[in-house]
């Protein structure tokens, strides 16, 4: 699998960045750069610029919780953890909830869970403690409006009395005649007594920031200076209802909390120069911004909630693994780097854990739109299973992560189903195979096994396929199935026994007496195994198609269909011990039933 191609124009507004091998097509324009304000420093002085800062960073994640975490969100949160941890600074979580009228219910819970499943932690937040609390926005009014008060005493703020439908009326009028839809005014020259009066007699009013009659230039780590063609409009920052605009509340609270690297999507750099001009007239440094493309389908258009892998759940469905689904993510517009520009050393340089991007970090981010291609992402799971499967005897926190990326899904699935699942029986109760380290780590060495065989294909595919031979394990066989798998799969003329012809249900009452005398403590993988290993001719079977009548012995194969109704993958001493004797032997007698009935139906 190919690394990231990145093509540039020969002036580069929007370049296009792919995380597949796919040519090149021409790219989109929304905004644009004075040429003599984005001509490019000389090399050193551009390379200085990337480099990490030599001091903790102070980064932020700050969602809304207006929906719920997607992959450009994550992507967002990756690069500021990266950058706060490797500088030894603080990752901070924020939530903007002032949109008080688009929350969505369980969003904010759900957002942590979330970033705690990708592995992403935060020093200070909501649920941590920390010097600049409280870290929800709706908690922090009393912070915005003092500070909407100085720029009013200070004149660079005035309260607006305009009624919403009189502005949307003016608002009309302009698009109809062709005209920017700007503030008309109107309440820009009232005077400080009439202004204070009117606010005293419980007159509702927003409050606006008096702009610059000319542009503010803004530095960008990524796009260099950047400046918009018009003047901002006086545009609000506290709202009729009392709470801060984004734009407002963003500014001071990356004041408060100290924030010096803002790392956010491209479609935000349009609204810096107010957030800048906002730092200004408090007098205050602005912290350094860094703008990511955005993320785009192959079309060219912004990935939306309809795409599917945007969401979470549509990775957390999939099985993919955090480290998977982050290492995809860091490639979407920056690449792992090591101090001498070259790959990281050492394999894939693609291929990276978490602490790999924290030791490899930097600010090279590439401009432009970033095409999102999943085809990258089995290649990264096989290669992040495949080192996992080297882990896991020397390190139970690697199964314990496991279990919660991979096993506990995969059961939440199963319950679901089970109720009216014609292919599963009762639920086991056997609460020890998901705390036993042995059991967990033969559950995963079959499923990274299985994942690192074969042609690249779909991680749902694989997975579900693996997992699906996992389901007994949890839930007991039906007769029906054991049925349906003996007429469908193991179909065979007859039935030796120790070289003798015999029956099948001879057969299983010879495998009843010998596991049965496997005595209760020695029952565990390695006693089945050499059980099981001496006997693994016992029994044969002529094949139904076979007309020579060659005897294939094979004892595991009729071991397989008691345990596991024929599903391929987990061993089968290992199946046993899982399930211990009680549920062995319960299988065995009910393989025996079904055999009975089938010769006695012939």
């Amino acid at each position: 699998m190919g690394g990231i191609g990145i093509s540039l124009s020969r002036r580069p507004i929007w370049s296009t960045v792919y995380c597949s091998l796919r040519k090149p097509q021409t790219h989109r324009v929304w905004f644009s750069c004075s040429s003599k304000l984005s001509a490019n420093p000389d090399r050193q002085a551009r390379e200085a610029k990337l480099k990490l800062p030599d001091h903790p960073c102070r980064t932020r994640f700050a969602p809304s919780p207006t929906g719920y975490l997607h992959l450009g969100s994550l992507r967002t949160a990756l690069f500021n953890y990266l950058l706060a941890k490797a500088t030894g600074g603080q990752f901070i979580l924020r939530i903007e909830d002032t949109d008080q009228n688009r929350l969505v219910q369980d969003a904010e819970e759900k957002l942590y869970q979330d970033l705690k499943w990708s592995g992403l932690s935060w020093d200070e937040g909501p649920d941590v403690n920390g010097p600049h609390g409280t870290y929800r926005q709706s908690e922090r009014l009393h912070l915005y409006h003092k500070h909407a008060q100085t720029l009013i005493e200070q004149g660079k703020a005035y309260r607006c009395f305009c009624a919403p439908e009189v502005l949307e009326e003016h608002k009309q009028i302009q698009n109809e005649a062709g005209q920017p839809t700007l503030y008309p005014g109107t309440c820009l020259h009232l005077s400080a007594e009439e202004s204070n009066s009117r606010a005293a007699k419980g007159e509702t009013f927003a409050i606006r920031f008096k702009s610059s009659k000319t542009p503010t230039v803004i530095q960008d780590i990524v796009y260099g200076n950047y400046r918009k063609k018009d003047p901002e409009d006086d545009y609000i920052i506290i709202k009729r209802d009392g709470f801060p605009t984004y734009h407002f509340a963003n500014v001071v609270d990356d004041k408060d909390m100290k924030i010096t690297h803002v790392i956010r999507g491209a479609e935000w750099l349009i609204s810096t120069p107010k957030h800048v001009e906002l730092y200004n007239a408090f007098g205050w440094q602005p912290p350094q911004f860094a703008h990511l493309g955005l993320l785009v389908d192959a079309q060219r258009q912004k990935l939306s909630k309809r795409h599917l892998g945007v969401n979470m759940s549509w990775y957390q469905d999939r099985y993919i693994l955090p480290e998977t689904l982050l290492n995809f993510v860091s490639l979407l517009g920056w690449r792992g780097r090591d101090a001498s520009g070259g790959k990281k050393p050492g394999g894939n340089g693609d291929v990276m854990t978490l602490q790999d991007m924290i030791d490899n970090f930097n600010l090279k981010f590439s401009k432009g739109d970033i095409i999102v291609s999943l085809s990258k992402l089995s290649f990264l799971q096989k290669e992040h299973l495949k080192r996992l499967s080297s882990q896991l005897e020397s390190n139970p926190t690697r199964l314990l992560q496991l279990k919660e990326s991979l096993l506990v899904p995969f059961l939440t699935k199963l319950n679901e189903i089970a109720p009216t699942s014609k292919l599963l029986g009762d639920p086991i109760p056997n609460p020890e195979i998901l705390s036993n380290t042995n059991y967990l780590s033969e559950i995963f060495k079959t499923i990274i096994k299985a994942n690192e065989q074969g042609p690249e294909v779909s991680d749902q595919e694989k997975f579900d396929s693996t997992f699906h031979a996992l389901k007994y394990l949890f839930y007991s066989i039906p007769d029906s199935v054991l049925k349906e798998e003996l007429l469908s799969n193991m179909q065979f003329k007859s039935v030796t026994l120790l070289d003798e012809p015999s029956t099948l249900t001879d057969a299983m009452q010879y495998l009843v007496q010998e596991i049965e005398n496997i005595p209760s403590e020695n029952w565990n993988k390695d006693a089945i195994s050499r059980v099981l290993t001496e006997r693994k001719s016992a029994i044969g079977f002529v094949k139904a198609d076979d007309e020579s009548g060659t005897v294939t012995k094979n004892t595991w194969k009729f071991c397989r269909w008691v345990m596991l109704a024929g599903e391929e993958g987990f061993s089968i001493p290992s199946s046993m011990e899982v399930l211990g004797r009680e549920e062995t032997m319960k299988r065995l007698m009910a393989a025996k039933a079904v055999a009975v009935a089938r010769e006695t139906d012939k």
